[in-house]
C-alpha cells in the first residue's frame, strides 16, 4: 500500500481519537490530565505504525490503548461518557486496520501465486529451450553422422578406383 492510502488511515486515526481527547485537561474529572497525556501519546504511536504501513503493529497497539481506557475507566481517571466516545473511536480504528490487514493479506497471497506462475513459466521455458537443444543437438549428430557415410562412401569410391 502506498503512502497516499496511508495518510487518509493515519490522519482518520489522529482525528478519530485525538478529538475525543481535545481538552480534556480541562475538566479532570471527565479525563484527567495525566491518563489524557498516557492515551495522546499512545495515539500517536497507534498513528506512527499505521502511517508506516505497519498495520499489525497498530493494531498491537490500539488493543493495548483500549486495555488502558478500560484500566482507566474502572478506577475512575476517565468518566463512563468520555470512556464511551473514546471506545466508539477506538472501534472505527480497529474496523479500519482490519480492513487494511486483510488487504495486506490478499495482496500477499496475490504476489506469491504470481511468483509461483512467474516460476512455472520459467521452468516451462527452460524445458522447452532444454528440447529446442536436445533436438538441435540430435539433428547435428544426424548430420555428422551422414556426412561421415557420405566422406566413407567416397573414401570407398576412391579406393575402388
Amino acid at each position: 500500500m502506498n503512502r497516499r492510502k496511508r495518510l487518509p488511515l493515519a490522519l482518520a486515526l489522529a482525528v478519530g481519537l485525538l478529538l475525543p481527547l481535545s481538552g480534556c485537561t480541562a475538566d479532570p474529572v471527565d479525563l484527567q490530565a495525566a491518563t489524557a497525556e498516557n492515551l495522546q501519546t499512545e495515539i500517536l504511536a497507534i498513528t506512527e505504525a499505521a502511517a508506516a504501513g505497519d498495520f499489525s503493529n497498530a493494531q498491537t497497539l490500539l488493543t493495548a490503548m483500549q486495555a488502558n481506557l478500560r484500566t482507566a475507566a474502572a478506577s475512575g481517571q476517565v468518566s463512563a461518557e468520555r470512556s464511551a466516545s473514546i471506545q466508539s473511536a477506538i472501534n472505527l480504528v480497529q474496523g479500519d486496520l482490519t480492513v487494511e490487514i486483510d488487504a495486506a493479506a490478499v495482496a500477499a497471497e496475490a504476489a506469491a501465486q504470481a511468483a509461483a506462475e512467474a516460476a512455472a513459466a520459467a521452468q516451462q521455458q527452460n524445458d522447452e529451450n532444454a528440447k529446442d537443444r536436445a533436438e538441435q543437438a540430435e539433428e547435428a549428430a544426424k548430420k555428422a553422422a551422414e556426412d561421415a557415410r557420405e566422406r566413407a562412401k567416397e573414401q570407398r569410391e576412391v579406393r575402388d578406383d
